[in-house]
């Protein structure tokens, strides 16, 4: 497949959006990149590898400059997660390249982002303290005639923000732990192999209502998971590909051009980023999800 020029071009730029994308919350490009992709070759699979591959190359952009400033933060408890959606993400590959699923995307997804876009520009992107303070706001209206504290045992007050004490509301090891770990990965690991997505996005949300993450630690820690969650999804499509479909979903033009926009935009702006305050990260976060969304949306209608 030789590319008109015109196509390169654009290739670079939705490549570049992408990158300005992963550099604000380590949100994927996927709502842009498989539907081009699709448009341009007419192959589903190819589409979802060609955007899981652009996310891992904007995802080591982006994550070098987090790294670097060590706005990352590993904790144990997090293989829990990791773990599940790495079985997900395998099951929503053999899912997808063994039933006739046709196109798994339309106006349902652009549109989400686009209304999550304006609720984060409108209301700021979500903190440990917010949703520490709207679930505690939903327990003090269910329980009437009750105490609060049986229903906390399971919520702890958010320490502070360093490394050894980043700790969420959530009580370690409870019951509803585990089984938020479990269902939020298995999220993760689908939203990766089904829609060929980084799930930096969803990484980052669960990180800071789980974990208790501040917002750059967060991001520059869902960046790195994203990396291995890319990697696996990639390998895992060439791997069931040739398993089944006999053969591999990769196109080196495709990978260039996209890589190209991303890698750049991504290691420039996110060394940027990194000056600016939580507040208005995530306003450049929602207006990027809002342009994402738009395209996203045209591309819905022209397929």
């Amino acid at each position: 497949m030789v590319l008109e020029i015109y196509q390169i071009i654009f290739l670079i730029f939705i490549g570049a959006l992408v990158g300005i994308s992963m550099s604000f919350i380590g949100q994927t490009g996927q709502g842009v990149v498989v539907p081009l992709i699709l448009i341009i070759s007419g192959d589903l699979f190819l589409a979802i590898a060609i955007s899981v591959l652009n996310d891992l190359i904007a995802a080591i952009a982006v994550g070098f400059n987090y790294t670097r400033k060590k706005q990352f933060y590993f904790r144990r408890d997090i293989l829990i997660l990791m773990l599940i959606a790495s079985i997900a993400a395998f099951f929503g590959v053999f899912i997808l390249l063994t039933t006739p699923l046709g196109s798994v995307f339309g106006w349902g997804i652009p549109i989400f982002i686009i209304c999550l876009g304006l609720a984060i520009l409108r209301k700021g992107f979500p903190t440990s303290d917010s949703v520490q303070r709207t679930v505690n706001n939903i327990i003090k209206r269910f329980t009437k005639n009750k105490t609060n504290n049986e229903s906390q045992n399971n919520f702890k007050e958010l320490d502070p923000v360093e490394n050894e004490q980043i700790q969420g509301f959530i009580k370690p090891y409870s019951r509803l732990f585990y089984l938020l770990a479990i269902i939020l990965g298995f999220f993760v690991g689908i939203n990766s192999g089904m829609f060929g997505a980084s799930s930096g996005l969803i990484i980052t949300l669960v990180l800071i209502i789980l974990y208790g993450y501040p917002i750059k630690k967060s991001v520059g820690t869902a960046l790195l998971l994203s990396i291995f969650m890319c990697f696996f999804t990639f390998s895992i499509y060439q791997i069931l590909g040739f398993t089944i479909k006999n053969q591999f979903y990769y196109n080196w033009e495709f990978t260039l051009y996209l890589g190209i926009g991303s890698f750049l935009t991504g290691f420039i702006v996110s060394n940027y980023v990194q000056r600016l305050s939580a507040k208005a990260m995530g306003r450049g976060m929602g207006a990027t999800m809002i342009i994402l969304g738009t395209i996203s949306l045209i591309f819905f209608f022209l397929m």
